[in-house]
């Protein structure tokens, strides 16, 4: 094995891996309550993750030796789906942070009011 070729075969298994990992974060933050102190900890672990795997791919695509347009296509898909994973859960977020902050809101409010009594 030529050493372009090791090092493209360890590249596919670190992208390997990382696919794994962004996958059960994102599983992990589906299910994951917003206020829980672990959430703010899976966002950064999976920011970390997309930075890997972003240098990952870029090392494949730079490679002239890698040619295989079948596994980049599927990582272009998976790239999408998980974006729409991610889109999902920061919608869901901002949902809940709107919400907290109508609330608030309203508690004011009603502060106002009974202090004006």
């Amino acid at each position: 094995m030529q050493p372009t070729q090791a090092l493209t075969t360890d590249t596919l298994k670190q992208l390997a891996v990382v696919d794994n990992s962004m996958a059960e974060l994102l599983d992990e933050l589906e299910k994951t309550d917003f206020s829980d102190e672990a959430s703010d900890m899976l966002v950064s672990k999976l920011q970390d993750v997309i930075r890997a795997r972003q240098i990952l791919i870029g090392r494949l695509v730079a490679d002239p030796q890698f040619v295989d347009r079948n596994y980049l296509q599927a990582q272009a898909n998976m790239t999408s789906e998980f974006e729409q994973r991610a889109k999902k859960v920061l919608a869901k977020r901002e949902a809940l942070l709107r919400g907290i902050r109508n609330s608030k809101r309203q508690i004011n409010v009603y502060k106002s009011i009974d202090s004006n009594r």
